[in-house]
């Protein structure tokens, strides 16, 4: 059963809770590594391949050229990746996916990202990590992919905004947003763990962000279930 009282979601950058059948939903997206690294401890510790479709990249490199924080990273344990991002070092809503790469968590990166005035990854970092990137420019090119298991799938609301500004909706339609959510239906199935950030003010506004959970999130446990 899924007890979440989605008329009652609100800006809330600590809000984290687990839902059935291995679906993660938070409000600020900083927490995505803390859920993945969480996840590894408790089944296993294989690499995953991610596939992350959102508005943003959220790949920048906070961990970039300070090597303390690079050695802080390699030894925190999941309890140590939440304080870290609990107090925001170089953990961020757009920056969790690098050092999931720099801590080997990751095999492969799927991105399906609308942004245009910043880029996915350094190739250097993959490089570094043997974790190769892959672009695709649009729902149907993400949905032909085909991942090495087991998989993340990683979705933010805000994809589904066509405005880049705080609190303004310009939303996708309901049939846009359930036929984007039904090309990709197998592989929101196949994932192992999926992560779905709310992101309160850029997902529209709060009334848009409640209306696109409560679309999104049942409809995924569901199909999970």
């Amino acid at each position: 059963m899924l007890d979440v009282d989605f008329s009652a979601l609100k800006e809330d950058p600590e809000f984290l809770e687990e839902l059935p059948a291995n679906v993660w939903l938070m409000d600020d997206h900083k927490w995505a590594l803390y859920v993945w690294a969480l996840h590894r401890d408790r089944v296993g510790g294989e690499r995953y391949s991610l596939l992350h479709a959102d508005f943003h990249w959220d790949a920048t490199d906070d961990f970039f050229d300070d090597a303390p924080a690079q050695a802080r990273l390699a030894a925190a344990n999941a309890d140590d990746l939440f304080a870290m991002t609990a107090a925001g070092q170089h953990i961020r809503y757009d920056s969790f996916i690098a050092p999931a790469v720099r801590r080997g968590l990751l095999s492969e990166v799927h991105f399906y990202c609308l942004q245009t005035d910043s880029d996915p990854l350094e190739d250097s970092l993959c490089e570094e990590f043997d974790t190769p990137q892959f672009v695709h420019a649009d729902a149907n090119g993400l949905a032909s992919a085909a991942p090495a298991s087991p998989l993340i799938f990683d979705l933010c609301l805000d994809l589904f905004n066509h405005s880049d500004y705080d609190f303004d909706g310009d939303l996708w339609s309901d049939e846009e947003v359930l036929a984007f959510l039904e090309t990709v239906k197998h592989h929101i199935r196949a994932a192992e763990l999926v992560t779905v950030s709310l992101s309160f003010g850029c997902s529209g506004t709060e009334d848009d962000t409640r209306h696109l959970a409560k679309l999104v999130v049942p409809r995924i446990v569901a199909w999970r279930s």
